[in-house]
């Protein structure tokens, strides 16, 4: 699913003229540039309102209804970049199937909202230089605790495992690039030893089977995730 319910819900505010949508695409990109501006929400929201006083079946617009739909737009933004190829007519359709209820006008201030900012967003993900831990071994051990001194019978089952992260791309091979310490001087050693320990992470976690079992699911569910096209495009634009 491209967006959620809720983020879907705050994007209701699209169902307006195209002009109106230009001015909320506006707000979403100096949200991205310079943050939140809540004096921009609210002059957005008076404007809403004062074009809706017209019906009397149409509610007045509140400043964090318009602050919700500038956050969910640039999710659908970096999502459509994401997932999207540069191609104009899939990202049409991909407006289409997420918004059948929009106008063909809105419609187009969308597809030109994205089509404008895909290199902004594909330079700000270059640029983020994102070095998160990654797994490169793993210790483990079971305990079976069989009976306690409140409890003659009893089978509690915990995993106790040890795992070594490490942000070097290449950590898997580091055995084979490792030098002999003996030939290097004490500064260099030394060197070496700070290097590791700012790019390594050690962690000690104990978990009952059950827990075990929802996070290999969550692992599983995630290993999935990355075989599709939208993360392979993350992927390939930090890289």
């Amino acid at each position: 699913m491209l967006l959620s319910q809720k983020q879907r819900d705050h994007l209701s505010l699209l169902q307006r003229p195209a002009n109106e949508v230009v001015e909320l695409c506006k707000a979403a990109f100096e949200f991205l540039l310079t943050g939140p501006n809540p004096e921009r929400f609210q002059l957005i929201a008076n404007n809403y309102t004062s074009a809706s006083t017209s019906s009397a079946a149409s509610p007045s617009v509140e400043p964090a209804a318009v602050q919700h739909a500038v956050e969910a737009l640039i999710s659908l933004l970096i999502h459509m970049t994401t997932r999207a190829s540069s191609s104009g007519l899939e990202l049409q359709d991909l407006l289409r199937q997420t918004f059948p209820e929009l106008g063909a006008e809105v419609l187009d201030v969308l597809e030109q909202f994205v089509t404008s900012k895909r290199s902004f967003i594909e330079g700000s993900i270059k640029s983020a230089n994102i070095r998160s831990y990654r797994l490169v071994n793993l210790d483990w051990r079971l305990e079976v605790r069989i009976a306690s001194r409140s409890l003659l019978e009893q089978c509690q089952i915990f995993v106790t495992m040890k795992l070594y992260l490490h942000t070097e791309p290449k950590n898997e091979n580091r055995e084979l690039l490792e030098f002999d310490l003996m030939e290097r001087s004490e500064e260099e050693v030394k060197a070496m030893k700070e290097d590791e320990r700012q790019h390594r992470k050690d962690l000690l976690v104990q978990t009952d089977v059950g827990s075990l079992v929802h996070m290999i699911k969550t692992l599983e569910d995630a290993l999935n995730e990355s075989k599709t096209r939208r993360i392979r495009n993350i992927v390939d634009a930090l890289h």
